[in-house]
Parts: structure tokens; C-alpha cells; sequence
């Protein structure tokens, strides 16, 4: 497995970073105990950067995983929150610490910044986190984002070490632009010293007809260091391991079935509109709605927004 400095922060990860989103309830919803094991798989094989969130709520199985690894301390773990306020990310940081059995936090992000305007608008929760990386709590901050315009915000910031953006080989799911203006602000990202892990190397599935070349398309980046995958089983975890490792004689993964699905009994409250991120729903005849579902990338923040349970991905 190969491994390289996160930007200037002095954390060194692996190419490959297990993506834990797709172990939770939000996609695959494997018990703790079942989740753990894979990603314990994947640190087994080389593996040392994970990629959660507050909101994914899989801090248990990862912790889970940790408890059984020997070398835990070699683990890098990246975690977000929506938190905006002060008192929110107190709560947020404390949270992490102790569902994850973790006193410090590597990696900790606002999650899913748009532009300068957010950015400042969640100024109080970084400062929480500036302040809980001088007290050696935190030892990188940054922000998650799909949008253009939160990459070149975030640039622009020297308080901000690390950056995860979205981007894959045909663009799907950059909001504010397009493939090659998100290329573009990685790659200013990058020369300002700032850490850069992919996410969406797939496009939430979409691309794994194609998998190989999604992958190899940004392996080939020398600005992005490392790549987050969602793994669901040992047998992904260890197809992924051995293409990262170099392995280029592997067969296609099958591709797994998955679609948004709503419930009738949503109430059209509007809260998943609001929280996707790729402006994929709308209200239509009092429901939500799918509007553009080949821009879906299953990230399931929907379903974690709907007070009804009324909407998910399956």
C-alpha cells in the first residue's frame, strides 16, 4: 500500500481511505459488529485512513474496529459535522472523542461547505476546532464539499489544512461548475499546501461499469493523496486492496442495484430537498420528488434529514 503526506499536516495515509458511509444506516446498515470486521479488514491489509461523519453514525463500529486493531494508533480518522455554532461543535468534538474511544481527533471537517459565504457563516465551529487543534485535541481541520466555490474559499483560508472534495472521472455531483473547474481548484488547493482526499471516485455507483478506469483516472492525480471508497464487505475490501496495490487483472465488481426510494407516506415537509446537496428533489403534488436522478449519488443525507423515515437508499 502506498502511502503519502495529507498536505502539510504530517499525517501520512493511504491511497486508499475507507469510506464508512456505506457501512451505516444511511446506506448498507450493517450492526456494528458487522461493520467493524470489514473495516478491521481493511486495516489489516494496509489500509490506515477512514472517512466517517457525526451524521453517518458509524463512530461504534469504527471504535468497534480500533478496540481489535494493534497498531490503532497508526489510524488516521477523518470525521465531519454540520455543526455551525459554537456550542454545536463543542458538542460535535466531544461526541467523536467518545463514540470513536479517540482523546484526539486526527482529521475533523465542516461538512458540506458551498462557498466563502458558508464558510463564514460556520466561522464560530472552526474556531472550536482551531482552538482544539492548539490544545493538541485536533491535529488537522478542513472542510467536505461538493461545490467549486467552497474548494477555492477553503484555499484561500491558511487555517485550513484539508480539503475533501467531490470529484470522478465524468463530473457527476460538482455543484458550481464543471469536472475541470473543480480539477482546477483542486489543483490550486493542492500547490497551497492543503491535504485533498477524493470523495465520489464513483459517482455513488454510477460509474462501476467502469470502475477500473474511474479509479485509475484519479490515481493518476499527483494533487489528490488519497481516495475515499465506500466498502460494504471483506470481499470489496479486498478487491479494492489488491487494484490499489497494483493489481490490474481483476474482474469488474458486480454492480449493485440501488435507487432513492420515497414511501407514500411522506409528508413533503421539504427537508430532504433542502439537504441534498445536488439538488436532485423538489416537492411536486405535495411529495418529494425525484427531479434528476442520474445526478443522485446515493449519499443517503436525505433520508437522515426526513423526520418521517420516508425516504432512503436502497
Amino acid at each position: 500500500m502506498r502511502y503519502q503526506e495529507l498536505g502539510r499536516t504530517g499525517l501520512y495515509v493511504s491511497r486508499l481511505c475507507f469510506g464508512a458511509l456505506t457501512i451505516g444506516p444511511l446506506q448498507r446498515n450493517l450492526a456494528p459488529a458487522e461493520g467493524s470486521a470489514v473495516l478491521l479488514r481493511a486495516l489489516e491489509l494496509g489500509v490506515n485512513f477512514v472517512d466517517t461523519a457525526e451524521m453517518y453514525d458509524t463512530y461504534e463500529h469504527i471504535r468497534l474496529a480500533l478496540e481489535r486493531f494493534p497498531a490503532r494508533d497508526q489510524v488516521v480518522v477523518a470525521t465531519k459535522s454540520y455543526a455551525f455554532t459554537r456550542e454545536g461543535m463543542l458538542q460535535s468534538l466531544e461526541r467523536a472523542q467518545q463514540g470513536l474511544g479517540q482523546e484526539r481527533i486526527p482529521v475533523f471537517l465542516l461538512h458540506e461547505q458551498e462557498s466563502s459565504h458558508t464558510l463564514r457563516g460556520h466561522w464560530p465551529a472552526l474556531e472550536v476546532l482551531l482552538e482544539a487543534k492548539k490544545a493538541g485535541v485536533v491535529q488537522a481541520v478542513g472542510i467536505s464539499t461538493h461545490y467549486v466555490q467552497a474548494v477555492m474559499a477553503a484555499t484561500a483560508v491558511p487555517e485550513i489544512d484539508v480539503i475533501s472534495p467531490l470529484i470522478n472521472m465524468t463530473g457527476i455531483g460538482i455543484q458550481g461548475g464543471s469536472r475541470e473547474d473543480m480539477l482546477a481548484a483542486i489543483a490550486k488547493a493542492a500547490q497551497a499546501g492543503k491535504g485533498i482526499y477524493a470523495m465520489k471516485p464513483l459517482g455513488g455507483g454510477h460509474l462501476l461499469g467502469n470502475w477500473a478506469q474511474a479509479l485509475d483516472y484519479l490515481l493518476e492525480m499527483e494533487d489528490i493523496h488519497s481516495i475515499a471508497v465506500g466498502m460494504k464487505s471483506i470481499a470489496e475490501v479486498e478487491h479494492n486492496v489488491a487494484f490499489f496495490q497494483g493489481r490490474r487483472d481483476l474482474p469488474r465488481p458486480e454492480a449493485s442495484t440501488r435507487r432513492l426510494h420515497i414511501d407514500d407516506w411522506c409528508t413533503g415537509c421539504g427537508a430532504c430537498v433542502a439537504a441534498c446537496p445536488n439538488g436532485t428533489l423538489e416537492l411536486r403534488g405535495g411529495k418529494a420528488a425525484i427531479t434528476m436522478e442520474g445526478q443522485c449519488v446515493y449519499c443517503g443525507y436525505c433520508g437522515a434529514s426526513c423526520p418521517e423515515f420516508a425516504i432512503k437508499v436502497i
